[in-house]
């Protein structure tokens, strides 16, 4: 540590400042007078979350038809059989409470002209139950969240943001995180010392060459959790979402889900519809079925990319319902009124990440783990659409909850001496960041083999215990996580949800029925828990 570092106490350190990170600190503060930071890799609105285009699935009295038990079976179906039952059942509760505190900050979700919720479905989904705001529905939820919090912020003087501030290392002493070490671009080196330290990170699209993730989520959170000691699982299962722009030169712009439910379809190059030649659902099967469906057409024909033609939903509907998709298409010279959009698939969503409860308990005391960078076990082997919103959400408002019972305690000054001395791990950067993503996209990505995996898993770093530039940390992470991945992949030799193995193609249970965690200290398997009953299910029976 430089001996220049300001230091900075706290009761709570929130890493993160995506959807889970600001609602964690509106209801934390709300509930609590705990001394709060808030650091922010990039600005506020900086975030996956704030990317996120379909919305927020949540079982509302809007859709008599539905329930949070059919939500459930939904999403359990989709987690190809790793889903934890339990834990799916408590974040899918608490949608409706979720919806509630979200309203109750002034998020406005799309309704009817009857004044209920406008309900999209989506792939997957029995039921139309995802809210939504437009076709800009993170953004919706992060922009309210964000204002509430800065004036929070100039209210309270124990309430703190930094933006700017790359967490660089947690501070780990006798098993217990205190805190994390930052490199900010207004204030310089800062450690925070927390009792309570809570990363919010988002996801790893940017280990990957193609992706629909913005720059900042490069799996920092991960990477840091995994060198301070915790226990990460699920790393093998990473979501590709089958609709991105696929233009050369342009980035791959997200194509809603929501499309497909409204009824875009799926061409390949001579305009002819696929999808059903795979899966009755078509174009509403779940993610990981779309994705390789496309893949294989692709591979099929020796295509760079086939078509979403949204044509189907007719022109009014198109300009109501999804007009960033719409102006941001235009911008690329394509009307969507008129023409099919080139897509092809792309690195989307984390299943794996920080292994954490529901309350975003990690295996280290002291260190939390809230939405996209952690893993509960919602998601199984491949998430249902718009279920990350409802569990960063949901998580959020349960840890906020935990916390704020929390006693209030200050670090000794013994444990804030040893913390400086505790970041001894060296951090390993590629020779080639760029080369090491088109590696991961195209060995680790959406079709996988030993051969391709192992490739990955051997490439060769160099280790630096010095400070790192941003650009190096970020290499370092990228570079961490992603052989992480691979390394999960390459025991996984089976097929399932997520994650395909060309060399083992078909669903193996007999074997892989297991859920792996990996960690510094090193790896094993653990069978998913089995609920034959839900919790509410059981206490209805027995009341």
């Amino acid at each position: 540590m430089s001996s220049t570092a300001k230091i900075i106490d706290a009761d709570v350190l929130i890493v993160g400042s995506g959807l889970a990170g600001l609602l964690l600190a509106l209801k934390l503060a709300e509930q609590s007078n705990k001394s709060i930071v808030l650091a922010s890799k990039g600005l506020l609105m900086d975030s996956n979350s704030s990317f996120a285009q379909g919305g927020l699935a949540a079982v509302t009295n809007t859709n008599a038809f539905d329930s949070p038990d059919a939500h459930l079976i939904d999403t359990l179906k989709s987690g190809a059989e790793l889903a934890d039952p339990y834990t799916a059942e408590s974040i899918i509760f608490g949608g409706a409470e979720l919806i509630a505190e979200l309203s109750r900050h002034g998020v406005n979700f799309d309704k009817t002209g009857a004044g209920g919720y406008e309900l999209a479905l989506e792939g997957g989904h029995s039921q139309a139950r995802v809210l939504h705001s437009k076709d800009t529905t993170g953004r919706a939820v992060t922009s309210i969240l964000s204002e509430k919090v800065k004036e929070l912020s100039q209210k309270r003087e124990n309430f703190r943001i930094i933006e700017n501030a790359f967490a660089q290392d947690l501070f780990v002493v006798d098993g217990s995180c205190c805190g994390a070490n930052l490199r900010c671009d207004q204030e310089g080196e800062l450690c925070v010392f927390a009792p309570y330290t809570v990363l919010a990170t988002g996801g790893v699209g940017q280990v990957f060459q193609r992706t629909t993730n913005p720059l900042v989520a490069t799996g920092d959170g991960i990477a840091l959790a995994y060198r301070a000691g915790a226990r990460l699982i699920d790393m093998e299962f990473v979501q590709f979402h089958p609709t991105a722009l696929c233009l050369e030169g342009k980035p791959a712009f997200l194509i809603s889900e929501a499309v497909r439910g409204a009824g875009a379809i799926l061409t390949d190059h001579n305009g002819k519809r696929f999808m059903k030649r795979f899966h009755h659902d078509a174009e509403l099967a779940t993610r990981d079925i779309v994705a390789r469906s496309i893949h294989t057409v692709m591979h099929e024909y020796g295509l760079p990319n086939v078509h979403l033609d949204l044509r189907p939903i007719g022109q009014a509907n198109i300009k109501s319902k999804f007009p960033n998709i719409l102006k941001t298409c235009a911008s690329y010279g394509i009307d969507i009124l008129e023409q099919p959009i080139p897509i092809a698939p792309a690195a989307h969503y984390f299943m794996g990440g920080i292994e954490a409860t529901v309350t975003g308990r990690t295996s280290l005391d002291g260190l939390f783990a809230l939405g996209e960078c952690a893993c509960t076990g919602l998601h199984g082997a491949n998430r249902l659409a718009s279920n990350s919103l409802l569990e960063a959400g949901v998580m959020a408002i349960k840890l906020a909850e935990h916390l704020s019972k929390k006693p209030q305690r200050l670090l000794s000054s013994a444990t804030r001496a040893a913390a400086l001395d505790s970041v001894t791990t060296p951090h390993v950067v590629p020779a080639d960041v760029e080369r090491f993503r088109a590696l991961m996209y195209s060995n680790a990505g959406l079709v996988r083999s030993e051969a391709g995996l192992r490739g990955i898993v051997e490439q060769q770093g160099m280790p630096i215990f010095e400070q790192l530039s941003r650009e190096r940390a970020r290499a370092a992470n990228i570079f961490a996580v992603g052989k992480l991945i691979a390394q999960a992949a390459l025991l996984r030799r089976e097929s399932r949800g997520g994650h395909f193995r060309s060399d083992y193609p078909t669903l193996n249970s007999e074997n892989f029925y297991r859920r792996l965690w990996l960690s510094k200290n090193g790896s094993g398997w653990v069978i998913p828990s089995a609920a034959p009953m839900t919790i509410h299910r059981q206490a209805a029976l027995t009341a």
